[in-house]
């Protein structure tokens, strides 16, 4: 092969190499990580507060909340675009009481964390989850009656960040 045909052949290896790349990264699925805007949020509870029975726990110091999808008045993650999240949350029950925390999406148990009374137990969760524009994401307290979370801005966290996004209906 001359030394033209070895670069021909270099160039259609290395266009090879990029068409998988990409694919592994999911722009042959629809999935685009450089899409409509960047999302990410990370919010704190600020002080010890007592979360009424079913109700949604309000992370109210926010450190992050890029594409401003995370409402600290309500609790409640909206999600803007189609695509691939990380969601997590910490839990620190105050030592008074045990805590069972529900991540819900849409009304549905996700998962639970808990944390038990009389000691100063850490729990955390990790969810990768396929979201779609507006689902919404919060955490609730999932005892029969209120109960009090133990913070000073650095224990009970719930954040969440877009990892790829994805095009309609995939």
């Amino acid at each position: 092969m001359n030394e033209k045909g070895n670069e021909n052949h270099q160039k259609k290896e290395d266009m090879m190499k990029y068409i998988v790349f990409c694919g592994l990264l999911g722009f042959a699925f629809g999935c685009n990580s450089t899409g409509y805007g960047n999302v990410a949020f990370t919010a704190l509870v600020s002080k010890d507060i007592t979360v009424a029975s079913m109700a949604v726990v309000k992370y109210d110091h926010v450190l992050t909340n890029l594409g401003g999808a995370y409402q600290p008045k309500t609790g409640v993650f909206t999600v803007p675009y189609n695509g691939i999240y990380t969601i997590s949350c910490s839990l620190l029950s105050h030592p008074a009481n045990y805590v069972h925390l529900d991540i819900m999406k849409n009304k549905a148990v996700l998962s639970t964390l808990f944390a038990a009374a009389k000691t100063h137990p850490h729990s955390g969760q990790t969810l990768q989850l396929v979201l779609k524009k507006d689902d919404k994401i919060w955490v609730r307290n999932a005892n029969n009656k209120p109960r009090m979370l133990h913070d000073r801005k650095v224990y009970n966290m719930f954040s969440g960040v877009l990892i790829q996004e994805c095009f309609d209906d995939q």
